[in-house]
């Protein structure tokens, strides 16, 4: 999946977070509105770290992730905090819940080895769940149960209390889009008929205007401020300042 997004946690306090959400996708040119929005960051970041993929200077060169801590202190963290069952049930829901089968589709334990008794196939006990799509994870073969949207959006007004978002800043001007003479992709015959003559902040779905902002540094891409709160501190145990990663997600399961 592609990235949609950027997030950067500024600070973490008691109930509360504050960041700044990145455009870096002309298909989501908006910020996301909404409680299933911060909670698919908070499910999102649980997730990376829990899997060891959140390091300090990873990620696209252009935007490198951001972690004070190493992997393994990310580890521990999320298996140490109290809300992590209910992160898992969370994720789950996003993703659908992955069932561990035999290559002839017969349940196993979760360690991926051992066949469970009596033995029943995942169709048999899930039935209609099923249907997230199936693999193998270097562990075992395994199948998923659909995502769940009305779930995961009635825990996200239960968890998050407050969401509030700021106006999207750095857009460029049309008439810095129009003045863009790009060393390597040069304006070709017809190419600024639509723009000419336009004023005001560029349309950040347009291709146009990514022609500009792909040679603008991270700092000065299209970003809004936001802040939410959750009903626990216990919701924020893996999340600190400082903290920057790229996200697929939109709030929408």
């Amino acid at each position: 999946m592609t990235d949609l997004f950027a997030v950067s946690i500024g600070s973490v306090e008691e109930c509360t977070v504050r960041g700044r959400l990145h455009i870096i996708n002309p298909d989501a040119a908006f910020v996301p509105k909404g409680p299933p929005f911060p909670l698919a960051l908070l499910v999102d970041a649980w997730f990376l770290l829990s899997n060891g993929f959140l390091r300090d200077g990873d990620g696209m060169p252009s935007r490198p992730d951001r972690y004070p801590y190493s992997t393994e202190r990310g580890m521990e963290i999320v298996a140490g905090m109290r809300m992590k069952d209910e992160f898992r049930e969370l994720y789950d829901a996003v993703r659908g819940k992955k069932i561990r089968v035999t290559d002839d589709g017969y349940l196993l334990a979760d360690d991926g080895i051992s066949v469970l008794i009596p033995r029943r196939t995942a169709k048999a006990v899930y039935g209609e769940e099923l249907g997230g799509g199936s693999g193998y994870d270097g562990i075992s073969h395994y199948v998923l149960t659909e995502s769940d949207p009305v779930e995961f959006s009635c825990r996200a007004f239960e968890i998050v209390t407050s969401y509030e978002t700021g106006p999207i800043r750095n857009v460029p001007l049309w008439s810095e889009v129009a003045a863009l003479e790009h060393p390597d992709e040069p304006w070709e015959e017809g190419d600024l008929d639509d723009i000419a003559g336009l004023e005001g902040e560029a349309d950040l779905s347009d291709w146009q205007t990514w022609m500009l902002i792909g040679t603008r540094p991270f700092e000065e891409l299209p970003y809004s401020d936001f802040t939410f709160t959750v009903s626990h501190p216990a919701y924020l145990e893996h999340v600190v300042g400082g903290m920057r990663w790229s996200t697929t997600h939109t709030g929408r399961v």
